[in-house]
């Protein structure tokens, strides 16, 4: 029996086959730890490894950190590394598959240190600071980042919990807030005093009271619809004695605190000359419904500015608390601001719901509202350089119409789209950029690290790809921003809104018409590069 030969010996090639491979078993530790991306376009080029990376391998003896930096920079989706793939049994066994490589530094910088002070009510106290760690992989929800930043802050302590007041600090933060300077003018050779430019913006001396201003019996219907880190917003239909200063029924109350020393939903309140902008981008775009050369009703209609001060209306207080009953607010209770407390108040027609909660009856429907965006911003670009910037599902307002086409006008050119039953409305101006009369107005995001770290939607990359586009120059122009963010309209028409009919014919072919326009949309370098391209102009 000693000369009794190994029973493998007669083994063939395909008996050799099922015997247990340790290299495949150890290789089962790859699929435990594969994870789906967090949307439709992600890929490794937009994966992010900050979340991942650590945990995944600071159990392992043999395995250094360094050696497996990724390649490309963090955008969105955390993915976890996996060693090159070795398996004898493999027939491409010789081709050396490239892990993930890149610049050391990269990780090294996954963290980044800044000086946090928190408000102290001793006054005998001296400045104290100190460091902390803040991830570069921030989670938000889509849509309107700011209040999911701020919640964000809240958990990390960088600034008092909602509700409470915040008396004069005996110590300062080193925290750049990104929206404590939100706008940046240039004016060639003049002074202006923003407080007064404002009030002849209001056709106002002063500002007037905020009870006799909205007062309740010129207010009918009224419920507030939404909020924000700037305020909050109502909607009402005028009185009849004051309904003939509206062209449609309703109206929309957005209404924004402003030079108080209070802070307000963890941001200190803008000022007149950082207000003053938004006032300047709302009328000039509203009024391009009013042009020669160029036409679009496609921007917010504001009806009116006002100015007001004092407390808020108990009515308006009323239906802030039914809200944040039904719908739990994240602002501050309006009770918080004091009897001399200003507020700059824009009048706008309604314009219905945002994308992200509107239903269409197909795709034919979805392109056509894609259409009326990509001339409305077409037509901005043209007129005042305009680059909205912040172009998520929550600015884009859909409202039902009985009109067959919408007109608009480019270069002295007559358009008209198909409405499919529906207008587009572009809203929220706050990070938006414009040249009106060799004034640039625009906002200066290149210290908001915060906003250029997060993940969880395709809109956090589009933040990135547009500071890579500028340079990190945001008073310059360049209207490829705009078609980034029709490339996430795009995406988000494709598999993110809800849909009535989705196996119709007619869904189905302009289904595949979104689909082609995503795959070329980035190859334009312009929204008006685009428009002349879909409609075969000169």
């Amino acid at each position: 029996m000693e000369n009794t030969m190994p029973d493998d010996l007669w083994k063939d090639s395909f008996d050799k086959l099922l015997d247990i491979q340790p290299q495949l078993r150890n290789l089962n530790i790859i699929k435990q730890s594969v994870r789906p991306a967090l949307n439709m376009d992600s890929s490794v080029e937009n994966s992010n490894i900050g979340t991942e990376l650590n945990v995944s391998f600071q159990n392992k003896e043999n395995d250094s950190l360094e050696s497996y930096i990724p390649r490309f920079c963090p955008i969105s989706t955390p993915y976890t590394y996996c060693k090159k793939f070795i398996c004898e049994m493999s027939p491409i066994t010789g081709i050396n598959l490239d892990g993930l490589e890149c610049n050391k530094e990269i990780h090294k910088n996954s963290l980044f240190k800044r000086k946090v002070c928190f408000e102290d009510s001793s006054k005998d106290k001296k400045n104290e600071s100190f460091d902390c760690e803040v991830p570069k992989n921030l989670l938000l929800k889509p849509g309107k980042w700011r209040k999911s930043l701020n919640i964000w802050r809240r958990t990390q302590n960088i600034f008092p919990e909602k509700g409470c007041m915040c008396s004069k600090a005996s110590c300062v933060t080193t925290i750049t807030r990104p929206f404590s300077r939100r706008k940046t003018i240039f004016k060639k050779n003049c002074t202006v005093n923003f407080k007064n430019e404002i009030l002849q913006h209001c056709q106002q001396t002063k500002p007037t009271s905020f009870d006799f201003e909205y007062a309740e019996c010129n207010m009918i219907n009224t419920k507030k619809i939404g909020e924000g880190v700037y305020g909050e917003v109502f909607r009402y239909t005028p009185s009849s004695g004051n309904r003939h200063n509206f062209k449609t029924d309703d109206v929309v109350l957005k209404i924004i605190p402003i030079e108080g020393a209070t802070e307000i939903n963890g941001e200190m309140q803008k000022t007149f000359k950082q207000i003053l902008p938004e006032i300047i981008i709302s009328k000039k775009m509203s009024s391009l419904r009013n042009g020669k050369t160029n036409i679009t009703s496609g921007f917010a209609n504001l009806n009116k500015v006002k100015i007001v001060s004092g407390k808020y209306p108990q009515h308006l207080i009323m239906l802030w608390e039914r809200y944040d009953h039904k719908n739990k607010s994240e602002n501050e209770h309006p009770q918080i601001f004091r009897d001399d407390q200003l507020f700059l108040v824009l009048e706008m027609n309604y314009a219905g719901s945002d994308i992200s909660n509107y239903t269409f009856k197909n795709a034919e429907q979805s392109y056509n509202v894609l259409l009326q965006v990509i001339i409305t911003l077409a037509i901005g670009e043209e007129v005042y350089e305009f680059e909205h910037r912040d172009l998520h599902w929550g600015n884009i307002l859909i409202e039902k119409t009985n009109k067959k086409r919408i007109l608009y006008k480019f270069n002295g050119e007559k358009l008209a789209v198909c409405s499919k039953g529906v207008i587009v409305t572009i809203i929220d101006y706050t990070l938006s950029r414009v040249t009106i009369d060799e004034c640039c107005h625009f906002n200066d995001l290149s210290t908001d690290e915060e906003l250029f770290t997060a993940t969880g939607d395709y809109q956090y990359d589009i933040y990135r790809m547009m500071r890579k586009e500028l340079g990190n120059n945001w008073s310059s122009f360049a209207p490829k921003t705009n078609v980034l963010w029709l490339s996430y309209l795009i995406s988000k028409l494709q598999g993110k809104v809800k849909y009535e009919s989705e196996h119709t014919r007619t869904h189905k072919i302009n289904l595949q018409k979104l689909k082609d326009l995503h795959n070329t949309i980035l190859s334009y370098k312009s929204a008006a590069d685009c428009l002349r391209c879909l409609f075969k102009l000169s």
